[in-house]
């Protein structure tokens, strides 16, 4: 086979060129680094069982699991190569709770190494690690070794990958991926609960075969066409794994010929959170396409908050701040919450069965409400996690 290059010259990126021939490795980089890289390229050689194989690295600040990844996918693609194990470390993730506060999920593109940098530092509620919209066919493959490698590197505090379509190249994005054991995986294109039942069966074959506790992998059905909508009740209670449902508007309003409004997008929103509701999940909200405009993002979450969405996507750290304050209750609302709670407490004491704050009813609903506000305030105060 002739020579096979991975990477790009982009800032935090490598590019590594292998064939088959003797054991030789040429690195261009920086003195001070030159000797880590060296080893680093022995290392992965070996891990790779790839005993004849030249190997040259050009580097461009990449950090070692990129140039780790770049040079396995290389190894694998020129035929001398295998994949490497996770006998060399990895981080050995607890399972996500499926009540966790999940006000944003922040998309990563999977194949940028820049953009993946301190990406867990910013703040989001979760990472989406993505493998589909943000990621051209021919880079596919290098791709999902590279999140399989970050995934290896980084402690998330959740995490999730989106995969594609299981159809194209979402079976290939599994194999890959679990190994690294992340919480969760977004499953695009959601249209029925087979769907998402066959996604769950296949994770449960793949966490067997990789040491992980079987049923522990959570989904994320993202629905994003018209008949995902109409079938969100029945992907929304598909399985248990499910553990929250989210919007795509962008996908929906190009299926169905609409413009993206907020009128246009009004049914498929209360759809998915009557169905998520329903079912006893979480649902969360499309991303929002403009980046600098801080003001409308604000009011399109407040808007979704009052709808009963649970959280939001986000395309930029920049946005996240925006989000959380979209969805933080305002004083009134939690003073209004802890009056709730406490009258019914009272009530409840006293065995009195009907209840009334300002000449208005309080019935279950409007507690459960009220606990839910005050449960949020708590969550945020406490800052990120379950």
């Amino acid at each position: 086979m002739s020579q096979v290059q991975i990477g790009t010259e982009n800032k935090g990126d490598c590019i590594v060129r292998v064939e088959r021939g003797d054991a030789v490795i040429r690195i261009d980089a920086k003195p001070l680094v030159e000797p880590g890289l060296r080893h680093l390229a022995e290392q992965t050689l070996d891990r790779c069982k790839a005993a004849q194989a030249s190997v040259e690295v050009k580097d461009f600040g990449a950090l070692d699991y990129v140039v780790t990844a770049r040079l396995e996918t290389a190894l694998r693609e020129s035929g001398v190569g295998e994949r490497c194990d996770t006998a060399h470390g990895g981080i050995d993730r607890e399972p996500t709770a499926a009540d966790r506060l999940r006000r944003t999920r922040l998309y990563v593109p999977g194949n940028n190494p820049r953009l993946q940098v301190g990406i867990e530092l910013h703040g989001a509620d979760c990472i989406l690690l993505d493998l589909e919209d943000s990621v051209p066919p021919s880079e596919k493959v290098s791709s999902r070794v590279l999140v399989r490698h970050l995934l290896w590197t980084v402690a998330f505090d959740e995490v999730w990958v989106r995969i594609n379509p299981l159809a194209t190249y979402g079976e290939e994005d599994l194999v890959e991926i679990l190994p690294g054991r992340p919480h969760g995986i977004c499953l695009p294109k959601a249209e029925s609960a087979e769907d998402v039942v066959h996604l769950s069966q296949r994770l449960a074959e793949l966490e067997s075969a990789n040491g992980v506790a079987v049923g522990t992998t959570k989904i994320m059905p993202i629905v994003e066409t018209a008949k995902g909508v109409l079938h969100a009740e029945q992907i929304a209670a598909a399985d248990p794994r499910v553990v929250v449902m989210a919007f795509g508007a962008e996908d929906f309003t190009r299926d169905v010929g609409s413009k993206r409004t907020r009128e246009s997008l009004l049914f498929a929103r209360s759809q998915l959170v009557a169905a998520a509701r329903s079912a006893g999940i979480q649902a969360s909200d499309t991303v929002f396409a403009d980046v600098d405009n801080r003001e409308a993002l604000l009011e399109e979450t407040q808007h979704v908050r009052e709808l009963g969405f649970d959280g939001k996507g986000a395309i930029n750290p920049r946005q996240i701040a925006v989000i959380h304050g979209g969805f933080a209750p305002t004083p009134a609302e939690i003073e209004h919450a802890k009056r709730v709670v406490s009258v019914a407490e009272e009530a409840e004491a006293q065995g009195i069965g009907a209840i009334a704050i300002g000449g208005k009813m309080i019935d279950r609903p409007v507690l459960e409400r009220a606990r839910r506000t005050l449960m949020l305030a708590q969550r945020m105060s406490a800052g990120r996690g379950s």
